[in-house]
């Protein structure tokens, strides 16, 4: 089996090896770039309809007006919402956001300029999809007679141009702010090779780099040019491999082909309750001289590697054939696949046989299919699922501060079996949107996120305000000292919830006041000058469309106006909101509330309508429920299992304190041993 590398470790190499003096222009922050080229990428999605084709299509043909409507398309519908969803990680980087806007209107103009010479001044209709394909997957397995083994190399380029009805090719990097143009040199010849992978005519192909600083600038790399960093490259690549003799003096990249196996974590199977003992996430090989993983050690009786024969033998079925790449990967709920398509195989083809998968693996619902690092991903469920009941998350959950307290709360388990989590006080993720329908997992997401907040806090450092229309999903926290007030159930209330949400906004005013009189700009830096614990106020809202569809229209517009103030300006002196529904829909989850909450987990929804209002992506009509999801804040989804807390477990936080209740224990469900959060909540008793 050949090992693997990436386009990205061989990049960290090139950089180490060249001679990287930066060239002209301004420097780009990393958050700037991801922006710039996600931007790129939607203009150039040909099934969009946002896409650079359809909205000009609708434009009569001028250049100069088509200039202008791609750039008021690019700010409207992708780079304002991009903007307004991470200006807090923007915020006093008001040139990096000024220079970010006119290299995108550069790009539009430049885009613009080549759909006009494309149609031939907009007389000829084209079809994008011919002639422009953005993050485009590249594969190209390398074989010397002096190597142990051979070595693929995979990735995907920013772009490719084709010019319809000629052989000619371009391959376009975007680069935004200052590069370096030796590294230019040398990532364009990668490319380059990787390019001859398809089996296409690249030795004659034209490589492009196009950078924006803000303005744009090309420079174009012939195939004669590239001749000698070619040859270097395969040189560095079998070195990096470590498939040439023994290592040399250039230092390979940290465990770039050898992955790191997954601590093992006891499950319960989801279908029958027995225990599933020590069930690796990943499984890896001991052999450190190979990049190979045994499908044996993934899954009993060997599914994983009958799985890939049935889906590889499937798609040569249906005239998509593809090779296999890298090796699977086994989460808690699924397996991922990573294929390549054979020559003359376009990606977009493979991605769509999603349905007949479907029908043909007797799979209760399409597989997801992605393009990860220049390969397709196919999340197939496992047979033998496992869930994650909170007595799995109870080693990883972090110790009291008695003073700061925490902010986190678990996303969920990635495929390398890692806890992901939501740190509120991150001016990245200080709100979160949890939708979900019926059956999806969203009232057990929430649940296992109280608890934690409520397992690794004291009442000093957090209060709970926790609104539940129907009365069904926070049984456990009737009586707890965490509780601002007793769980809101808007029927039996009183007084209006936007005049018990009003409260917690007289107190988000009262702790700006505060932390202006220490000179403080955040929660935690007062608390560090003034040491005095001031808690955390997390507010908890499941069902929020029943909320708003039981109120009568003025109360539903107060409602609405309190939480939006809350997500406003609320971060800073530690207040939170987390809101729920299982209906994403347009007039429940407005354009101003989504963009207040960035942290956004979705599981299973009903329709790719309700996917993108929550998460601007299709993907989360499409999966398993039961705590399976798509978790989203800054960059791409990431694929997670959340947790759930257990009947039998509730009783542990009835009316308890995190720091005094010793009675609290959470049972090993696979072993019956006591796990209990002692070893956590050492530091907090007094």
């Amino acid at each position: 089996m050949a090992v693997t590398l990436t386009v990205s470790e061989v990049r960290q190499a090139l950089f180490r090896e060249s001679d990287h003096v930066p060239g002209d222009g301004e420097a780009s922050c990393p958050s700037a770039g991801r922006i710039f080229h996600r931007v790129l990428a939607e203009l150039l999605r040909g099934e969009s309809d946002g896409s650079l084709g359809a909205v000009l299509r609708l434009c009569e043909p001028d250049l100069e007006g088509w200039r202008l409507r791609l750039r008021e398309h690019a700010y409207d519908q992708l780079l304002g919402p991009l903007l307004t969803r991470q200006a807090a990680e923007f915020e006093g980087r008001s040139g990096q956001v000024l220079s970010l806007w006119k290299a995108v209107q550069s790009a539009c103009d430049w885009l613009a300029g080549l759909w006009w010479e494309m149609t031939g001044q907009g007389t000829r209709e084209i079809d994008g999809d011919d002639w422009f394909r953005a993050e485009t997957p590249l594969l190209r397995e390398f074989v010397r007679p002096d190597w142990s083994e051979p070595v693929a190399v995979v990735g995907h380029a920013d772009a490719v141009l084709e010019v319809p009805g000629t052989a000619a090719r371009c391959l376009i990097e975007y680069k935004l702010g200052r590069s370096s143009p030796a590294l230019d040199l040398a990532q364009t010849a990668l490319y380059h090779l990787l390019l001859e992978g398809e089996g296409n005519s690249a030795q004659g192909a034209a490589l492009a780099v196009v950078s924006f600083k803000p303005e744009r600038e090309e420079t174009v790399f012939t195939a004669s040019r590239l001749g000698e960093a070619r040859e270097r490259l395969v040189d560095l690549i079998g070195r990096l491999a470590n498939v040439k003799g023994r290592a040399t003096a250039v230092a390979a990249p940290a465990p770039i082909s050898i992955p790191h196996p997954a601590p093992a974590m006891k499950m319960t199977s989801a279908a029958g309750g027995q225990s599933l003992s020590e069930v690796p996430l990943v499984s890896a090989s001991s052999d450190a001289g190979t990049n190979s993983r045994d499908p044996q050690a993934c899954s009993a009786g060997g599914w994983v590697a009958l799985e890939l024969q049935r889906l590889l033998k499937l798609l040569r079925q249906f005239g998509t054939p593809c090779r296999a790449v890298g090796d699977p990967v086994v989460g808690p709920t699924f397996a991922r696949f990573f294929v390549f398509p054979e020559r003359g195989v376009l990606p977009k083809k493979v991605m769509g046989q999603a349905d007949q998968l479907h029908l043909h693996l007797g799979l209760s619902s399409p597989p997801t299919m992605a393009i990860i690092e220049g390969r397709i991903g196919i999340d197939l469920p496992r047979p033998d699922r496992v869930s994650l009941p909170f007595s799995a998350l109870v080693p990883h959950l972090p110790p009291i501060e008695p003073l700061q307290g925490n902010a986190c709360v678990p996303a969920g388990v990635d495929l390398a079996g890692q806890w992901q989590w939501i740190d509120f006080a991150s001016p990245e993720s200080p709100h979160a949107l949890v939708v979900g329908t019926t059956g999806s997992g969203k009232s057990e997401w929430l649940r296992a996120a109280v608890a934690t907040l409520m397992a690794t806090n004291t009442p000093q450092t957090l209060k709970l305000l926790v609104i539940d229309p129907k009365q069904l999903a926070f049984g456990f926290c009737p009586g707890s000292p965490f509780l601002t007030r007793p769980v809101v159930i808007p029927s039996r209330e009183e007084v209006p919830v936007s005049e018990i949400l009003h409260e917690i906004v007289d107190e988000m005013h009262a702790r700006n006041a505060r932390l202006a009189a220490s000179g403080s700009t955040d929660l935690r830096t007062h608390i560090q000058r003034t040491g005095t614990p001031m808690p955390r106020i997390v507010v908890v809202c499941d069902e929020f469309s029943a909320l708003l569809n039981g109120a009568s229209k003025t109360e539903r517009a107060a409602i609405e106006h309190e939480f939006k103030q809350i997500a406003e300006m609320s971060r800073a002196c530690g207040c939170h909101l987390v809101l729920a529904t299982q209906h994403p829909r347009a007039n429940v989850l407005t354009n101003s509330i989504r963009s207040l909450l960035p942290a956004k987990v979705a599981l299973r929804v009903s329709s790719a309508l309700e996917s993108r209002i929550a998460l601007e992506e299709s993907g989360a009509e499409r999966l398993l429920g039961h705590g399976d999801l798509l978790y989203k804040c800054v960059g791409n989804s990431v694929r997670l299992q959340g947790a759930w807390l257990p009947a039998a477990d509730e009783a542990g936080f009835r009316g308890a304190s995190g720091a005094t209740v010793e009675s609290f224990r959470v049972r090993d469900v696979a072993g019956g041993a006591g796990l209990g959060l002692e070893r956590s909540r050492a530091k907090a008793t007094p």
